[in-house]
């Protein structure tokens, strides 16, 4: 089970960051209901369980060993991760009244996934976070690759549900200065995060 709680965090942190993604979820919300952007988020999700996949599975490729003998891996993925704080930290600006096209079920998915799988940031992210799993557990199997993904899926689909739930219940109080305050603190942490994975590092 450490397995699947470990893709849950990492699935719901990298889902996180207020982008387009997000902006996409709060505005269907808002515009056309709770469900328009629940879908919106699924396909999100989808688009996550894609990424997760490949590196789980990419970098499971490589024994345990192997990752755990390469300080220099960790440490260009903490670097990733300090780089995508920054970056949640700098967006000066996010609007959440933009229209937002919705037309069917279908297409509220594909759009969520296609906006999340064309942006490079996610990989990277997944990529750097995953890196880690290794350094904190003694031994990955298949089934526990397997464990990882499905929490993927499950703590990003979660962020979702939740941001869906927060934009209809406080439909008033959700300004730009709000989302603005919210990257700022998430940005934040993350970035802290990446510090502190690069102080653990040894044999550098």
């Amino acid at each position: 089970m450490i397995y699947l709680f470990a893709g849950l965090i990492i699935g719901f942190f990298v889902a996180l960051p207020v982008g387009a993604s997000a902006v996409m979820c709060i505005s269907r919300s808002l515009q056309y209901g709770f469900l328009a952007g629940l879908y919106t988020g699924f396909g999100v999700a989808l688009a996550d369980l894609a990424y997760g996949i490949l590196a789980v599975f990419g970098l499971f490729a490589i024994s345990g060993e192997t990752l755990e003998s390469q300080p220099v891996l960790r440490l260009a993925g903490a670097f990733c991760i300090m780089f995508l704080g920054l970056r949640m930290m700098s967006k000066i600006e996010v609007s959440t009244n933009k229209n937002i096209d919705h037309e069917t079920v279908i297409k509220d998915i594909i759009t969520g996934f296609l906006v999340t799988i064309s942006n490079p940031l996610t990989i990277i992210a997944f990529i750097a976070a995953i890196s880690y799993v290794n350094y904190l557990m003694e031994q990955i199997n298949y089934l526990g690759s397997f464990l990882i993904v499905l929490g993927i899926f499950i703590g990003s689909f979660t962020w979702w549900l939740i941001l869906c739930s927060f934009s209809i219940k406080f439909k008033e109080r959700l300004t730009p200065k709000l989302m603005r305050k919210i990257n700022l603190i998430s940005g934040g942490l993350i970035f802290i995060f990446g510090i502190l994975l690069v102080i653990s590092i040894k044999g550098i």
